[in-house]
């Protein structure tokens, strides 16, 4: 009986724990909404870079551009029997996407924060790939 009660508990312990869990949405962080995406990402992005407001407000706009759903929201069909990603991504491709950006970004700026701009995507580039480690086979 006493076994029987313990186990009882214990189950109920684990439940409880596993709910109050999902409550909290685990460990995982709430995701931001598009707006709030683009007005955090401007606001870093004008303070760390010291932009005027005129910069600041051609920055938003661009930000904004960057986030507009693409397609019509949507995924596409996949093919009876195909497995995992082929063909194009339906936002497009996402380096042709980032040159496009930059590409304005480089007009809003000047030569001097585009520089510091263009070092701190290198070094965040980097540590990403020193965070996955080497290839696994």
């Amino acid at each position: 009986m006493k076994k029987f009660l313990v186990s009882i508990f214990l189950i109920a312990a684990v439940g409880m724990g596993a709910s109050a869990q999902n409550e909290q949405g685990g460990n995982q962080r709430p995701r931001m909404d598009r707006t709030e995406w683009v007005k955090r990402r401007t606001e870093m992005m004008v303070q760390k870079y010291g932009l005027d407001e005129k910069q600041a407000a051609a920055l938003k706009e661009l930000n904004e551009k960057q986030m507009m759903p693409r397609g019509n929201g949507q995924r596409p069909q996949r093919p009876e029997g195909a497995q995992g990603h082929q063909g194009p991504r339906p936002g497009g491709n996402w380096q042709e996407m980032m040159k496009q950006y930059n590409e304005e970004l480089q007009k809003i700026m000047t030569a001097d924060q585009f520089k510091a701009y263009t070092e701190d995507m290198e070094k965040r580039r980097q540590e990403r790939q020193n965070r996955q480690g080497p290839p696994q086979w």
